[in-house]
């Protein structure tokens, strides 16, 4: 398994309703002459190097996550519980062809993290319900209200800002969060370093 940007060079692993989609990107949902997606993710791209990443197994996509910076996001300011910070990244959409695939969700999730992380993005923000459906809660994004899990947030660190209704707002701090390189033991036996011993 693997992950990938999304980006202009990659886009095509999106299917054409979401690579079409600019729920994000208008105020309301009326007609808005300048939701242009392909404007929109050359912003991105341009302060981010991606507006996205995917996740894939074999070559065959499992799933994909999609952010931006909260000021790329217009419809965010009118959400309940908003508006994002202005220093802040918004996770904005996330689908898995496997919706309950939780594990694939939070492996992509913790990718996209590291990659802000090492774009030296402040803050990755993402608007949640607090208490989803039981059959639900195995969904890291539920996709009929434009919304994640909020407990799957708060199980990957998010901490919540602002509560509307059944809605909060959710941040993490990139900023906290300490870089640290895995090297699997086949790739330590394979370059010859030693193993870490105690002392007796």
């Amino acid at each position: 398994m693997n992950a990938v940007d999304l980006n202009g060079a990659g886009r095509e692993l999106l299917p054409p309703v979401c690579a079409a989609c600019t729920w994000w990107q208008r105020e309301s949902d009326g007609p808005d002459a300048g939701a242009d997606r392909a404007a929109w993710e050359a912003a991105v791209e341009a302060e981010a190097g991606m507006f996205g990443r995917a996740l894939l197994e074999d070559g065959r996509v499992l799933g994909w996550m999609q952010m931006a910076p909260a000021a790329l996001v217009p419809r965010a300011r009118r959400l309940p519980a908003g508006p994002p910070a202005a220093d802040a990244f918004l996770l904005t959409c996330a689908y898995f062809y496997d919706e309950q695939y939780l594990p694939g969700f939070q492996r992509l999730l913790q990718d996209l993290v590291a990659a802000l992380k090492h774009r030296r993005v402040e803050a990755l923000e993402a608007y949640g319900l607090r208490s989803p459906a039981p059959d639900q809660r195995f969904a890291g994004y539920l996709h009929g209200l434009n919304l994640f899990n909020g407990a799957v947030l708060a199980g990957s660190g998010f901490a919540r800002l602002r509560d509307t209704a059944a809605v909060s707002r959710y941040r993490l701090e990139l900023r906290t969060i300490v870089a640290s390189p895995r090297v699997s033991r086949a790739a330590t036996e394979k370059s010859g370093a030693a193993a870490a011993t105690t002392p007796a």
